[in-house]
């Protein structure tokens, strides 16, 4: 595990070296809003410049973080873009085009638009617990939340992103390392007795894996991606009005006896910050060796090496962590899987699944 001094002192660094852009998508609560306040703070004024975009349905939650994050770092600049519903793609791309407006009006006051951090953590906790219900668009609602609207996101900010300098990092929040099994003839999960919480979180975790190793091998130096599992984590999502009577029951008992095992809510905004720092590069052009010169500078004076990537390479760019911010070695299903074509299916699936939406169809596959 990296200890929590060494994860506050990177982020300290990180503020530091340059201005940030971060966009966070379901930061009105929870996970989001936890690593917004982190950022803030930690920021506070010691930090080169901050400009961060919250995007969530819930306006008056978003008011009240920007109010408390405007008091805590008054040099940073907080901006509200409203969603409607974030399993739609068409939504999704309505959000990143007024994101990039914004930024393009940055560069014609002359600033450098782009996005440093992508933090997605945008999910309706109840739907796990309800049958497989699908949008106008074709796509299931969970998992559209968990997989299809995340990668949607980074396709339509890769621009803005590979504007950063860093490089650019994105972060996924749900279910790093809890594959079990896929059904790559029915990624989508559509075959009767198919659909699942479990099937749906192992098909997620592959997905999403496969997906950001074939983004970060087309944008070497440029685009670090990381799939965590955060550990629980209270918050107001257990508490939700979708959430089944006899969970709400279970909860309300267990909760004193699993609270000394859950991860406090500071430390958690710091750890999914902590994966922003160059502990978890982009892919380099060589991988399993060193760290170049920069990269050794920019690690904390050796108390911390290089991510193992979701390939089992150091520094290869797709990196899947637990919520200690510590890697997870790829499952030895992966070999099989990828030498059966799995990566190629899953990235042709994706971007299919992306055009037939986006030319006002229905997906179906």
């Amino acid at each position: 595990m990296v200890h929590l001094d060494v994860v506050r002192a990177s982020n300290s660094t990180l503020v530091k070296t340059q201005p940030l852009v971060a966009v966070f998508v379901g930061g009105t609560s929870g996970i989001g809003e936890n690593t917004i306040r982190a950022l803030a703070a930690i920021h506070s004024d010691q930090g080169k410049g901050l400009r961060l975009y919250i995007v969530g349905r819930n306006a008056e939650a978003a008011k009240k973080i920007i109010s408390e994050c405007v008091r805590v770092c008054p040099v940073g600049q907080f901006h509200f873009v409203q969603a409607k519903d974030l399993s739609l793609l068409n939504d999704v791309d309505r959000v990143c085009a007024e994101i990039t407006r914004m930024e393009e009006d940055e560069a014609a006051k002359g600033g450098n638009g782009r996005v440093d951090l992508l933090v997605l953590s945008h999910a309706y906790f109840p739907l796990i617990f309800q049958p497989r219900n699908e949008t106008k668009e074709g796509l299931d609602t969970s998992m559209s939340q968990l997989y299809y609207s995340r990668m949607r996101f980074i396709i339509k900010l890769l621009p803005l992103l590979l504007a950063s300098p860093l490089p650019a990092h994105v972060v996924s929040v749900y279910a790093a390392g809890k594959e079990e099994k896929i059904s790559p003839e029915d990624l989508s999960l559509r075959t009767p007795g198919q659909y699942g919480q479990a099937n749906v979180r192992s098909h997620v975790a592959y997905m999403t894996t496969l997906f950001m190793e074939k983004l970060a091998e087309q944008n070497p130096g440029h685009l670090s991606l990381i799939h965590i599992f955060p550990g629980l984590v209270f918050g107001d999502a257990f508490s939700s009005a979708g959430l089944p009577t006899w969970f709400k029951i279970a909860f309300r008992l267990s909760e004193p006896f699993v609270r000394p095992f859950t991860v406090p809510i500071e430390e958690n905004g710091q750890r999914i910050l902590f994966l922003a720092t160059p502990r978890y590069p982009a892919r380099q052009a060589t991988i399993n060796g060193t760290a170049t010169d920069l990269d050794k500078k920019s690690l904390t004076d050796g108390a911390i090496e290089m991510a193992l990537g979701t390939d089992g390479n150091r520094g290869s760019g797709a990196y899947a962590c637990d919520q200690n911010g510590e890697t997870i070695p790829p499952k030895s299903t992966y070999k099989k899987l990828r030498e059966e074509g799995l990566a190629g299916k899953v990235w042709e699936h994706t971007m299919k699944a992306f055009a037939d939406i986006e030319a006002g169809g229905v997906f179906t596959g």
